[in-house]
């Protein structure tokens, strides 16, 4: 295992951004097929006059809200914006902004584009396939609790996709693409559905391309061991045409590999539950991502990097979406597992530090920063 800490990584990052100083993205890429509107919120503990003063992690509201069980409570609210949502549209923009031309392909408002969707990177083309769903995020400095209503993809199947988009245009962007990624497959009912069908029908009529396929899961907490199981399996049959790399967080790594029938104890760290997930699968790379640190998993071994936190966040919603716009960005660039992960955690930093996804000299900025 090759394992560095930031200052070990200094020459690195510094190198890291001259290389994108210099850099002319010149990719397509496909992502689908989520989208939400996001409604973002802090929760008010206290008020003074008109000044609020917020909950700053979820065990102290937690606390608060166990006090309320057998009476009743209000919770007041504060709204901070309504934005763009759903890990299509958040890593949708995060690579749009870098530079990529991109894919788009989901839950955006149909027959017409939900407003808030005007908000998208000019590099971002449109593909709508139903309406969105909606999410309401507390936000807190150790997390956000996401309240989500996701009725409007029941009906989402392949054959709504096709129809929406027609075979030859989802051919076309297929070919067209050098990174496919499929992603939030926990929220929309048919994903896996749709992960065949693409499979299926686009990707093995044309054969082996070298492509380069990204999956995420989101929290797969409300699904069931066996589903969780053949999401693997679909997500390991992509690789007989490229690359294939699935990315997780920490809460997820843990959820995966209870799921698996041949886990081991529990007490498990999180790179050996890493490792049995890796194993049980045959993908290029397994990418992880928790919230101090990011390591991946591929034959040749393992990578592990130390990440910086953001002190003061401005936003958390969308923060793996963009880590995994920036680790997709090196990969496409085909830099070292170490520098992608170093983008990752650096698009990520930068998107919660500022509240939005960066360009490359932006990237390049906050990568200097750590220096």
């Amino acid at each position: 295992m090759v394992s560095k800490n930031l200052h070990e990584s200094r020459a690195l990052l510094k190198k890291l951004a001259e290389k994108l100083n210099d850099q002319k993205i010149d990719q397509s890429v496909m992502i689908g097929f989520d989208g939400y509107v996001d409604s973002l919120y802090r929760v008010i503990q206290k008020k003074s006059g008109v000044e609020n003063h917020f909950f700053s992690n979820i065990s102290s509201f937690s606390d608060h809200i166990k006090t309320l069980s057998g009476k009743s409570g209000q919770v007041e609210l504060s709204l901070k914006e309504i934005k763009i949502g759903g890990n299509a549209p958040i890593m949708s923009q995060a690579m749009g902004a870098i530079g990529f031309q991109v894919h788009c392909m989901g839950t955006l408002g149909y027959p017409n584009i939900h407003p808030v969707f005007d908000d998208f990177h000019p590099n971002i083309q449109i593909h709508s396939l139903a309406n969105p769903g909606q999410s309401d995020a507390f936000e807190f400095q150790d997390g956000k609790l996401i309240f989500s209503d996701c009725g409007s993809f029941d009906e989402l199947n392949w054959e709504k996709v096709k129809r929406r988009v027609g075979v030859s245009k989802l051919k076309e962007i297929y070919l067209d693409s050098h990174l496919v990624a499929a992603v939030d497959w926990v929220n929309l009912p048919h994903a896996s559905n749709i992960w065949t069908g693409l499979l299926e029908e686009i990707v093995k009529p044309n054969g082996p391309k070298d492509k380069k396929f990204f999956f995420d899961l989101c929290d797969p907490s409300r699904k069931s061991n066996h589903e969780i199981r053949e999401a693997l399996q679909i997500i390991s049959s992509y690789t007989d045409f490229g690359e294939v790399t699935l990315g997780l967080n920490e809460n997820e790594t843990n959820i995966v590999f209870a799921a698996l029938e041949n886990a081991r104890k529990k007490e498990s760290s999180m790179e050996e539950k890493a490792k049995v997930i890796f194993d049980t699968m045959t993908i290029s790379c397994l990418l992880i991502h928790p919230t101090n640190r990011s390591f991946a998993i591929t034959q040749k071994g393992e990578v592990r990097v130390e990440g910086k936190l953001v002190e003061e966040p401005k936003i958390l919603t969308g923060g793996g979406d963009n880590f995994n716009a920036g680790y997709a960005l090196g990969w496409l660039l085909d830099l070292e597992l170490e520098e992608r992960l170093l983008l990752g955690m650096g698009c990520s930093g930068a998107y919660i530090q500022n509240g939005r996804s960066p360009n490359l000299s932006e990237l390049g900025e906050y990568l200097e920063s750590w220096l």
